[in-house]
């Protein structure tokens, strides 16, 4: 229990945070699933609509629907990672199963003035799926994480003594300094240029030759989308979705550092996320020429407001060489059983703005292209109690910016029962190029982090519609790059693993009109 309290004095006393942008920007934008038709042409159907996903980007797409309808959605995703630190490569493969798309519209033939059709629909979709496994190894150059945990006293040298989380008077030290020193990681001795012991200097610290750092991530986010909408005289259609959010994600990370002696330490981290959330959508689409079909979309949706739980802990266990006595000594301290680190917190998501335009060519094709934008950096946290988090806020603009997301799809009808789909959807970087994860100002002791590039999902798929049910099937590649850092060093830049991820998702879609 003192470690708990000292822990939340820490944070009070410095106005720091549990967690860095790095874990609240998984919560944000929104990965590509839904039903195979759906993924089949992009995710690209805020104009066209009648489809179950559609509840999720523009809300007026329901209002397209002239028939009741019914499905469900699985889905199977074989992940490939590859890493590149120093010229050693690792890859690290998963695959996994999921639902990701289940729900149903009420289609009502109102026919009463203007009102054509009334229709309400219910939609759960997985909207991030985050079960993935990481790993990365290789020759260190040098470089130690054990130096940035002397560097958490602003850059100071400073005494063991003061370190120890016993020592309630040391209120500005983050976690990972205080995990390090009752490891026994930092040493007392002091060490010149001429490497000899003194008064003065820098902390004494291994210098190690090889890295290495891994992994495993599960959950997701999980929505609730309830839709009602309107199609007015067959020109101009208008919906509203509210959405439930349900997280629940958890990761187990590794990292370990080796000498010419053999291992130095070794850092585990569990870290969980949980907590609901609600958001709220709403969309048009317009028909403006009574003779087109061509149609044009709108849809804004508002923040999502997550009322989160985050834990966390920590094992830290080293086997230091003393340098002045070459001896091997073994220690370890932890808080990962029985004195985790709790923070209840809100967070709101930035708005998201979405316009499409579509348009059919008789019976045998249609098309529909779109556009999203959503500012990243400005997303906002504060503590329960609702005092403000302006350290997030400035991170969140430091690290993050807008993002774009373009959308184009196609689908061919071949005939009356058989259609062929295609896709193509792309999304910005999120980070801006010089984001860092800062450790001066958290509680959490998970060091590194990982900047991701732009993302690329190329898309394909097949549809047969008989009299009432039907059945479609959909691919999807996706490709994306970063750079990951095991940890962030304020003196001397780190290198990079270079990062590859691929992912190869089969989608099949069940479902009936009546």
């Amino acid at each position: 229990m003192r470690r708990y309290i000292f822990a939340l004095f820490v944070t009070m006393a410095l106005g720091v945070s549990a967690q860095s942008t790095y874990e609240v920007s998984r919560l944000l934008g929104t990965g590509l699933s839904g039903t195979a038709r759906f993924v089949g042409m992009g995710g690209s159907m805020s104009a066209l609509g009648a489809d179950l996903s559609v509840l999720g980007v523009n809300p007026a797409g329901a209002a397209l629907y002239r028939s009741s309808d019914i499905s469900i959605t699985g889905s199977l995703t074989t992940q490939n990672v590859t890493s590149d630190y120093q010229g050693t490569k690792e890859k690290i493969g998963k695959n996994s199963f999921s639902f990701d798309n289940v729900g149903a519209v009420l289609a009502y033939r109102a026919a009463s003035g203007n009102l054509e059709y009334l229709n309400v629909g219910f939609n759960y979709r997985r909207k991030h799926n985050l079960a993935r496994e990481f790993s990365m190894a290789g020759a260190s150059g040098g470089y130690s994480q054990m130096y940035q945990m002397q560097q958490l006293y602003f850059g100071k040298p400073f005494d063991i003594t003061e370190m120890s989380y016993r020592n309630y008077t040391s209120l500005s030290y983050p976690w990972l300094a205080l995990l390090a020193a009752d490891g026994g990681l930092l040493y007392e001795g002091y060490v010149n240029d001429k490497g000899e012991i003194c008064e003065q200097g820098e902390l004494l610290y291994p210098d190690p030759t090889s890295a290495l750092y891994y992994s495993e991530e599960k959950g997701g986010v999980d929505v609730v989308d309830l839709n009602v909408a309107l199609n007015l005289s067959d020109r101009f259609y208008i919906g509203l979705t509210v959405g439930a959010h349900y997280v629940d994600y958890s990761r187990y990370s590794y990292y370990g550092e080796v000498d010419a002696y053999g291992p130095i330490y070794t850092l585990n981290n569990w870290y969980d996320t949980r907590g609901e959330g609600i958001d709220f959508k709403l969309g048009v689409i317009v028909r403006p020429f009574y003779y087109s079909s061509f149609r044009i979309a709108a849809s804004v949706h508002s923040p999502t407001w997550y009322s989160l739980t985050d834990r966390m802990s920590a094992l830290i266990e080293g086997q230091p060489t003393d340098f002045t006595t070459g001896i091997m000594d073994t220690h370890s301290y932890d808080y990962a059983y029985g004195d985790d680190y709790y923070i209840d917190y809100q967070l709101a998501t930035p708005w998201v703005f979405n316009v499409g335009a579509a348009y059919t060519f008789g019976t045998f094709l249609a098309l529909n292209a779109e556009y999203e934008y959503s500012d990243y950096s400005t997303a906002t946290m504060e503590y329960k109690d609702g005092y403000r988090m302006p350290a997030m806020d400035d991170e969140f603009k430091s690290n993050l910016k807008a993002v774009h997301s373009f959308r184009v799809g196609a689908e061919f009808m071949i005939d009356h029962n058989f259609s062929l789909r295609c896709g193509y959807n792309y999304t910005s970087a999120p980070y801006n190029k010089d984001a860092a994860k800062y450790m001066f100002s958290y509680v959490d002791t998970n060091t590194e982090y990982m900047n991701r590039y732009e993302t690329n999902n190329y898309t394909a798929g097949f549809g047969y519609r008989g009299k009432s049910f039907y059945f479609d099937a959909a691919y999807m590649r996706t490709v994306q790059d970063a750079d990951f850092y095991p940890f962030y060093d304020a003196e001397y830049v780190n290198p990079a693993a270079s990062v590859n991820e691929t992912k190869d998702k089969f989608v099949v879609t069940l479902g009936m009109r009546f």
